[in-house]
């Protein structure tokens, strides 16, 4: 193959480089690939030039086809300049460059017309417009693997160092330079195509390891979000799942003690409703605080939702675990909250018990928390090894924080929390669970009842999260009436239902639950 037929070839590459960067740039639409595909038709705009110098003016031959090339050159830094926000973009000096390229180069071809100064010039002007892309590059070279960054700066250099020898022979010898640039322009076009070629190869490699730069973190970013609270920091309730899984299963085989402690503010929502939801945003940050200062190495903290916090305590049995509780309920009490003053947590603590699953460990726990607020707040209960479900202290006492705004819900609620309150009356005084059925028997018709007006109600307020809440009711429904049946078939006892329809249908569900809800009702 003559070196005619390459340099056409090295033209139909570069000008096929160039259009992919235009329909990159048009795809994309970012600023620095269309500044690359700007330059790199500039490029392909004066090399065009350059092979048809001879049927063109002086002028149009050897200023235009040089000042589109350094065009070319510097879009190259400019590009990367956009990309890594360098700022400003275009300095100033850039336009110094052109404007004294222009000056010059005319100079040096309508006045004195020197062939040596042409080529000196425009050597030493490319010399520079490339240092300029190396200076932008340095701006993101850590974030490039090793073998990027050698590549540019390997054809960087030679780029450099080739224009370098260029000026040496063309200031020692002119007529060597004329051999190796012979009237045919083939080799100065070669040489020319090649190295365009070159570049616009090494931005597709920066711009696609920019990419999968880009998407490594935003991988990371995503599996953040996934596992972690945005607000707290704190690792969130999606990522307990596999941490506890790993935790218990440990605990099982090699017979370690494993504590969870439940806790939350007490009266939080009086702090959103006081002083608002973005004091209360800064609660739950400064009381995840509180609490990371205080966990243990091996402890995990975790944000549960709302207003609650989980803390996993490996190798810590249940009177370890209340001692690690009373000192955060203490710390919390002694801290002082911005806007609010001081604040109180309740917490409720259990251990794994052999065998169990992490259901009825919750609901342990959850009921030690329940304990807790019912006796007073601001105290730590452990669920032993002698206590049951359920063990009700105090009587369930309506309170204005439950009020949805709807005259009807309200009304139901309060029906069911004094059917609840009979039922705990009897649990003290009647020592046969099956003496409980009747009363229970009548609390689960009176839910099926309330769940069916809730839903009428919300549907006819069109409250979005209709459809999700009534499904949370038939699933409650479903697991009471199956409870209800293995009481009556013997598998389970009448405390277990006990403990369902009063803890987690009613004031459960109507505390967590219902209260999504109670802004819209409030509203409407």
């Amino acid at each position: 193959m003559d070196s005619t037929t390459i340099s056409f070839t090295l033209a139909l590459i570069g000008t096929a480089l160039a259009l992919l960067l235009v329909l990159f740039a048009l795809y994309r639409r970012e600023a620095g690939l269309a500044v690359y595909a700007v330059g790199f038709l500039a490029a392909v705009a004066g090399l065009s030039v350059f092979v048809v110098q001879g049927r063109l003016s002086r002028f149009l031959g050897l200023i235009l086809a040089s000042t589109l090339i350094l065009f070319f050159q510097l879009c190259l830094a400019l590009g990367l300049r956009i990309n890594v926000k360098l700022v400003p973009a275009w300095p100033r000096r850039f336009s110094a460059y052109l404007a004294t390229w222009l000056a010059t180069i005319t100079i040096a071809t309508l006045a004195i017309d020197s062939f040596i100064l042409r080529s000196v010039l425009f050597s030493g002007f490319m010399i520079i417009a490339t240092l300029e892309f190396l200076v932008a590059f340095s701006s993101i070279k850590p974030a490039l693997s090793r073998i990027v960054c050698n590549s540019v700066w390997i054809v960087a250099l030679t780029f450099s160092l080739l224009h370098v020898f260029r000026i040496a022979v063309l200031l020692i010898n002119a007529s060597v330079l004329a051999r190796l640039m012979d009237n045919r322009f083939v080799n100065a076009y070669t040489f020319a195509a090649l190295f365009a070629v070159l570049w616009a190869g090494l931005i597709l490699l920066i711009d696609v390891a920019d990419l999968f730069e880009q998407s490594g973190r935003k991988s990371k970013i995503l599996e953040e979000l996934a596992t972690s609270d945005q607000l707290t920091g704190l690792n969130n309730r999606r990522s307990l799942d596999a941490k506890l899984a790993a935790e218990m299963e440990r605990s099982n085989r090699y017979h370690e003690a494993l504590s969870i402690i439940m806790f939350d503010i007490d009266h939080f929502k009086h702090v959103n409703d006081t002083w608002g939801h973005p004091v209360g945003d800064d609660v739950l940050k400064q009381m995840a605080r509180i609490a990371a200062s205080l966990v243990r190495g091996p402890d995990d903290l975790f944000r549960w939702g709302g207003e609650e916090f989980l803390i996993v305590a490996p190798h810590t049995d249940l009177q370890g675990a209340v001692v690690l509780a009373e000192k955060l309920r203490a710390a919390i009490e002694k801290d002082t909250f911005p806007s609010v003053g001081t604040l109180t947590a309740s917490f409720g603590v259990a251990e794994l018990r052999p065998a169990e699953d992490s259901e009825d460990w919750f609901k342990r726990v959850d009921q030690a928390l329940y304990r807790a607020k019912n006796n007073g707040r601001n105290r730590v209960v452990g669920f032993g090894a002698m206590d049951a479900l359920p063990v009700a202290s105090v009587r369930i006492e309506w309170r204005s924080e439950w009020s949805s705004g709807n005259r009807v819900i309200d009304d139901e609620h309060r029906v069911l929390l004094e059917l609840s309150n009979s039922l705990l009356d009897l649990s003290f005084s009647e020592n046969n669970g099956a003496d409980w059925m009747p009363g229970m028997e009548a609390l689960l018709d009176h839910v099926v009842a309330h769940f069916a007006d809730e839903e009428k109600i919300l549907s006819e307020l069109r409250y979005p999260g209709v459809v999700s809440h009534s499904h949370l009711h038939r699933d409650l429904v479903q697991k009471s009436l199956e409870l209800a049946a293995r009481v009556n078939a013997g598998d389970c006892s009448a405390a277990q239902l006990f403990d369902f329809l009063v803890n987690q249908v009613v004031v459960g569900h109507m505390i967590k639950a219902d209260s999504v809800f109670f802004e819209y009702t409030k509203g409407r």
